[in-house]
């Protein structure tokens, strides 16, 4: 959905930057502001979209997580054991030294800490490149129960927006501007000069 809107989004600026082109009566200063303006309106436009699928992508994220880490600590031994565990969990900074303690643990029955460990990777995991190491001890911790494999599964095919191979909210620079800084395009776009013209037209 929020790549076919960014596609209208790009399709729309396409069409505005067609019309300023054609049109004669224009010279080619009006012609550059015109243009900086549809492109600013299209960026301003891709820019809220993609705030909105992040904040989409971060609610589900939590949800996914919290089926799978999620348990009952919130009081007494419980939470005290749990806190104890995250901060353990938190001081492992090599994937490798973190899966030998999450099978030490998990040998040992410790389940806040194999949560805790398993937790802490699945953050770890986000990290671009070197997030892939940490991946094996999620991994692990959800093969232990049949109920968090798919829930597993979901979270770790969930993309961040604008993340990886994602260029959905990519907008190529039209050749007008293309020799232009971004700071000289903000000021074409709000300069003074009116541009005639009627509905998506006008600029």
């Amino acid at each position: 959905m929020s790549k076919t809107n960014a596609e209208n989004i790009r399709a729309e600026r396409d069409r505005a930057l067609a019309r300023v082109r054609a049109r004669q009566d224009l010279t080619p200063q009006a012609k550059q502001v015109a243009i900086a303006r549809a492109q600013q309106a299209a960026e301003q436009k891709l820019a809220a979209l993609l705030e909105e699928s992040t904040a989409s992508y971060e609610r589900q994220r939590a949800m996914l997580e919290r089926k799978l880490f999620g348990g009952d600590d919130s009081g007494g031994y419980n939470a005290m054991s749990a806190r104890d565990a995250r901060e353990r969990a938190a001081k492992l900074t090599d994937p490798r030294e973190a899966f030998a303690a999450f099978q030490r643990a998990r040998r040992d029955g410790d389940t806040d800490l194999v949560k805790a460990i398993a937790s802490h990777a699945a953050d770890q995991s986000q990290v671009k490149i070197l997030g892939d190491a940490w991946r094996p001890v999620v991994a692990a911790y959800a093969e232990s129960s049949p109920g968090k494999a798919d829930t597993y599964k979901q979270l770790a095919e969930l993309q961040r927006p604008n993340s990886g191979t994602d260029w959905s909210y990519a907008l190529d620079t039209p050749s007008e501007l293309g020799r232009l800084s971004t700071a000289q395009v903000l000021q074409l776009a709000g300069s003074d000069l009116t541009v005639w013209g009627d509905g998506p037209d006008a600029a």
